[in-house]
């Protein structure tokens, strides 16, 4: 069968003539390997053929070579390929790379290079490397291209870190691509290519395998500062710039980019003078690349010309950290500044991008822009700058303040400022302008325009809003917050009142309303809203309400967090009346319940809408009187039960509005006013728990079993009575009712994502009616918590049922060890049964080590601790895994290999299983910073923590009867009967092993002795110092 032709078939536009080559060519392949890679090399090689066939041919290649060349892939099928087809192949596709004028097809035949390489390199394919520097010296520019490029692709896949470094391969490498750097005949693609490679050079120079010796770390050295000497002498010719990027612009962005990488990355190993030397060409190039960049961003930015400047202006911020551009610059230093900003200069694109869609403003003020601009990195460079050039920079932009400015130059001046204010090296010096004259003159910049500055005064304007806040906070210790930030606030919300409502309207002017929202959250930050008058809280509250709403209809993706937030902050502003009032609309009025709904379910799949719902709803409903909160529930919930029941129409089908929906119904039902008012409203229960029933009943998605199981146990949680009362008028109680929505969570059928609250919702369900459902209804439920444990994989899942059984276990040790091993009985295969103790506690051990959750570890750290104190002989004969035996054989852990030899484990008894693992918590414990180790009073303390150490060593690690007799002196001199769990984790653990070592306890002596050294000195170390 031709294979050439299946390929050419395989690309037709007709479906079946396509499918057809398809399933042909893997049954021609599968028939013939070696046969099928031959002619697929034979056509890659033959330039009769289109350039995309022979790029289709490689691509094959790529695909067959890991199925049929050697079993050393692990997706090998077999046969293997022919050694001397192999052979050729590996000849063929290294001329094909170093030969071929199209860089697509030399591309596609180094792919397949590093991907033999893998296995043959170097046991088959030992010249490989040699041949390929030879071709880097002696080729021509293609032969150059193509081998640079092979040992790009082969750092990646192939050249380990031993033969980086003791192979002197990286060492070769460099000098290879030293010389092409260097030497004035190597073509401009050539050089760019070099740069690629030494790219990965410096990635491997970053790892901390380069670290590991001595040796290596000097070869770090040296290697870094060549790199260094080599770039510099690069960047002493100047860039040469075309509305189109040359090839010298191309070589100097890898430079740039290669310049700022060495430099963050390695800056103490480099010579000062080096980084001196790369700075001054640097500010040579400025004011090229600044007016370059700033003449076409007039227009329309080119993106090369873009990217030149990023990785440029990256290249400053990475030498400024080093070396302070006043001190390369000198006297040149204010019009250096100028320069820069001129990057910082939105481009007349840009601002009509924000005139026509406010919300590509906001993305982009709030930094979730996906794209890195200029600005952004100008940013960054002016946040990072070092003190001296901070100070020099701050005080130049704010004397320029009162100057006069073009309006793009000046919202520019006003965003390096707010850069600047986060940075704290950028003070004012002694005697030059006060905060208070720099926030007038912030102020007095805020402006409506006029008809012929609409957009200008609208950009300056909201520039002005985004900094105040940043400024004030800046200054805050010279600046009273409460006289100043207030005003300024209350200066803000007063320029939307006082504005015409024509104006209101323009399409500008969104992006100033924009700008006043996302600046109300910084002054969140910085003001305590109560300290207003009530009356001036009142009116921010309305005007913020109006503002949110005259953008809501308008408003999409990243706005919508941003209004929502400036809603949560409007709430607070009025919490009083929040929920209840009606803002007057031209058209209406609106709540902030109902912008709320409005603004969430405008997306509702947006994670952090969803969040930002949440706690918007939460703030609104915090402290609510019982009329409110009905108030609110008659206003919402009839909404959100109209996503239950599409649902439960619709066969219970998933859908963004559901999720929220339930999302939000459970944030209602846990902020509801039950301890005044006597309890969880009997009609808000059945209004929801009908339809929430038949939705958790009917439904098996995964997220709305999770959702859904999360409003189920907060009913739980908040309303148990209800469900005690609650009567279906079929007749079914509510408890009948809620007993079999937890067999189904509990089924072993439901899978492991939908059943994740299932233990948090059984243990609400014991906590509340444990006595309701008594001893034989609780048996079954552990029996039916034990069975879905045993089939649980999600941690999530397991921590949850876990803490069913943490619970009862300190409720009562003795009867919980009792109930499992006696009344919990799971069949196995044949006739064998398996107790609960059996089944539970090797997951319980295995569980404790990943728990997450500073409550859930105490709690479970305690219960096991009761466990061993009883010193239960059923505990101590239980037999569990405790230390990972370590691997001793010769053979390379592959997947298969561990799959074939899983990790295997000593044979422990699970009393002395709990006290390595409360050990091991101790241990951990003990690592966690402790907030008075930072006080004044504890700075001298270190020289008595040495004697504590010299004593532990003097001491080496007690026995049983040693440690006793130490715990039993020191007893003498301090009292620790008053420690009953309650304290932190730490002293809980210490607490512990001091009973347990004191009064034998759960047969600790015996136990003890079996611990291994490390964690008998933890004990040791935690009880006698």
């Amino acid at each position: 069968m031709n294979i050439l032709e299946l390929v050419v078939n395989q690309t037709s536009a007709d479906n079946t003539t396509r499918i057809q080559a398809e399933v042909n060519f893997k049954h021609a392949v599968a028939e013939d390997p070696n046969g099928a890679l031959y002619q697929l090399v034979e056509s890659a090689k033959n330039n009769s053929i289109p350039v995309d066939i022979r790029q289709s041919c490689l691509l094959h290649i790529r695909r067959i070579v890991p199925m049929y060349w050697s079993l050393a892939f692990d997706s090998f099928v077999g046969p293997p390929t022919d050694q001397n087809l192999k052979e050729a192949i590996r000849n063929d596709m290294l001329k094909l790379a170093t030969t071929s004028t199209e860089s697509k097809l030399r591309s596609g035949a180094s792919y397949v290079i590093s991907q033999i390489a893998a296995t043959d390199y170097p046991d088959e394919w030992p010249q490989l490397l040699s041949t390929l520097y030879q071709q880097v010296v002696e080729g021509d520019n293609i032969a150059i291209a193509g081998s640079l490029l092979v040992l790009n692709d082969l750092f990646d896949d192939l050249i380990t870190d031993e033969q980086f470094w003791e192979g002197n391969v990286g060492s070769q490498i460099v000098s290879h691509i030293s010389t092409l750097l260097t030497r004035p005949d190597t073509s401009l693609d050539v050089k760019i290519a070099s740069l690629r490679l030494y790219s990965s050079v410096i990635t491997t120079l970053k790892s901390p395998e380069a670290f590991s010796t001595p040796q290596r770390k000097n070869g770090v050295k040296s290697l870094v500062n060549e790199a260094m000497t080599l770039f510099t002498n690069l960047l002493s010719y100047p860039v040469d710039l075309q509305s189109t990027l040359t090839s010298s612009g191309y070589l100097h962005t890898y430079l740039y980019r290669l310049t700022a990488d060495v430099v963050s990355s390695f800056l103490r190993k480099i010579s000062p003078q080096l980084i001196r030397d790369a700075a001054s060409s640097l500010f040579r190039d400025l004011e090229s690349i600044s007016s370059t960049h700033r003449s076409m961003n007039s227009s329309n930015i080119n993106t090369d010309i873009n990217l030149l400047s990023l990785e440029y202006i990256r290249a400053i911020s990475a030498v400024q950290a080093a070396v302070p551009i006043g001190d390369i610059v000198g006297e040149s230093f204010p019009q250096v500044l100028q320069n820069l900003l001129l990057f910082g200069i939105l481009s007349q694109q840009t601002v009509e991008d924000y005139v026509a869609d406010f919300n590509q403003f906001v993305t982009d003020v709030t930094g979730f822009s996906s794209l890195t601009s200029t600005r952004e990195v100008l940013n960054e460079l002016l946040s990072e700058l070092n003190s001296k050039d901070a100070q020099k920079a701050f005080s130049l932009l704010v004397q320029s303040m009162s100057l006069p400015a073009a309006p793009e130059f000046r919202e520019c001046q006003l965003f390096a400022v707010e850069s600047l204010c986060m940075n704290d090296e950028a003070v004012l010096i002694d005697n030059e302008t006060s905060p208070v004259s720099i926030l007038n003159s912030i102020s007095s910049l805020v402006s409506y325009g006029d008809e012929s500055s609409l957009e200008s005064a609208a950009l300056v304007t909201s520039r002005c809003f985004l900094l105040l806040p940043k400024f004030l906070e800046k200054f805050q210790e010279k600046l009273s917050v409460t006289s100043f930030a207030s005003k300024s606030f209350l200066e803000m919300m007063k320029f939307f009142a006082n504005c015409p409502q024509n104006l209101m309207e323009e399409l500008p002017f969104a992006i100033v309303k924009g700008a006043s929202l996302v600046a109300l959250t910084f002054y969140n930050q910085l003001i305590k809203f109560d300290t207003l008058e009530p009356e001036q809280r009142l009116a921010a509250h309305e005007q913020t309400t109006l503002l949110i709403a005259s953008l809501v209809e308008e408003s999409e993706e990243d706005t919508l967090p941003s209004l929502l937030e400036a809603l949560t902050v409007a709430v607070k502003l009025n919490k009083e009346t929040a929920l209840s009032r009606q803002i007057q609309l031209e058209n209406g009025s609106v709540t902030v319940l109902d912008l709320l709904f409005k603004i969430s379910f405008k997306d509702p799949g947006n994670i952090q809408l969803a969040v930002d719902s949440s706690d918007c709803l939460e703030t609104l409903l915090a402290d609510v009187d019982l009329n409110s909160f009905l108030e609110c529930c008659q206003k919402s919930i009839p909404f959100i039960l109209q996503f239950l029941r599409n649902s439960i129409a619709q066969g219970g089908e998933y859908s963004p509005q559901l999720d929220l929906a339930l999302e939000l119904l459970s944030v209602i039902i846990k902020e509801a006013p039950t301890e005044s008012s006597g309890g969880f409203p009997a009609e808000v229960f059945e209004y929801i728990f009908s339809d929430l029933y038949d939705l958790l009943l009917l439904s098996v998605d995964n997220q709305i079993m999770q959702s859904g199981g999360q409003v189920l146990d907060s009913l739980l949680q908040r309303a148990s009575e209800s469900f005690l009362q609650y009567q279906k008028p079929t007749g079914e109680s509510g408890m009948d009712l809620l007993m079999a929505i937890v067999a189904k969570f509990l089924s072993p059928q439901l899978s492991d994502s939908a059943a994740m609250n299932c233990g948090t919702i059984v243990l609400s369900l014991i906590q509340k009616f444990q006595a309701y459902l008594g001893n034989d209804f609780l048996s079954q439920i552990l029996d039916a918590v034990t069975r879905r444990l045993l089939v649980a994989r999600e941690v999530v899942t397991i921590e949850g049922l876990i803490q069913v059984f943490c619970h009862l276990v300190l409720s009562s040790p003795s009867e919980m060890v009792d109930y499992m091993y006696n009344r919990i009985k799971i069949p196995e295969a044949g006739s064998k049964e398996r107790n609960g103790l059996e089944l539970v506690m090797p997951m319980w051990f295995s569980s404790f080590e990943i728990t997450r959750g500073y409550e859930k570890i105490k709690q479970n750290a305690l219960a096991l601790g009761k466990i061993f104190m009883l010193g239960d002989s059923r505990i101590e004969n239980l037999i569990v895994d405790g230390d990972i035996i370590p691997y001793e054989g010769d053979i390379i852990r592959t997947r298969s290999v561990t799959k074939a030899n899983p990790d295997r484990y000593t044979q422990i008894s699970a009393s002395l299983k709990i006290l390595k693992l409360l050990a091991g918590e101790l241990s951990f414990q003990n690592q966690q910073p402790n907030a008075n180790g930072y006080l004044p009073d504890n700075q001298d303390d270190d020289d008595e923590d040495g004697d504590d150490w010299e004593d532990m060593g003097d001491l080496g690690v007690p026995n049983y009867a040693k440690l006793k007799s130490y715990v039993d002196s020191d007893d003498e001199d301090s009292d620790h009967e008053g420690q009953n769990g309650d304290d932190s984790l730490r002293e809980m653990l210490i607490y512990f092993f001091r009973e347990c070592t004191t009064k034998n306890l759960g047969h600790f002596e015996k136990y003890y002795d079996q611990l291994d050294e490390d964690e008998k000195k933890i004990i040791t170390e935690n009880l006698v110092f």
